[in-house]
């Protein structure tokens, strides 16, 4: 494995920063981000196989989005985290996996058709070093047959992201918006 190299610059003062701390300034958006503008609220999902079988988690039947159905493993990016530390976090959390090599192979852009927020999801794959699961607040975390996904009760876009993550080497963007007759994707693979 290559050694990953971080480099930490050293703090920016942006001028009329909206971190001032001067309360009898007012705050000005960070970044010229505007709330009426089109914003993505930043999720992680972590797809892995392991010999002819994939990751999946069985979703806790509490859960308000698809109680009970079966997804990869994933979730927000909290506030600090960047993307890897969220996969990381989430991993652990929901199937005990760590020291896994997380490797980013692909985004997801989601339209929610709601009002100005989308979801952006950052993908992963997991290359796998020890595979025993351990269960957590949200859901069951199992190792399912990849040929039994069509038997499974999994998330529509699962079938194609095991394929994107697994069988393909490239990059790729999913752009999905709502229309009135369901959801349109489409997918676009950029090449290494």
């Amino acid at each position: 494995m290559l050694p990953i190299r971080v480099k930490i610059s050293p703090p920016v003062r942006w001028p009329h920063s909206a971190r001032s701390l001067d309360p009898a300034r007012p705050m000005e958006p960070a970044y010229g981000a505007d709330p009426s503008r089109y914003q993505l609220i930043p999720r992680v999902l972590i797809i892995a196989g392991h010999e002819d079988r994939v990751l999946l988690l069985r979703r806790s039947p509490h859960k308000k989005l698809w109680p009970g159905m079966y997804n990869a493993p994933g979730g927000h990016v909290e506030r600090g985290e960047d993307p890897l530390q969220a996969a990381r976090r989430e991993l652990k959390e929901e199937t005990g996996l760590s020291d896994c090599r997380l490797i980013l192979r692909g985004l997801i852009v989601a339209d929610t058709g709601l009002d100005a927020t989308g979801i952006l999801v950052f993908v992963y794959q997991a290359r796998i070093c020890n595979p025993r699961l351990i269960g957590g607040e949200e859901g069951e975390p199992v190792w399912a047959a990849r040929r039994s996904l069509s038997r499974l009760e999994v998330l529509p876009d699962l079938p194609l992201l095991f394929e994107l993550v697994l069988d393909q080497p490239h990059f790729f963007y999913i752009y999905k918006t709502p229309t009135p007759e369901g959801e349109e994707q489409r997918v676009q693979i950029v090449e290494g």
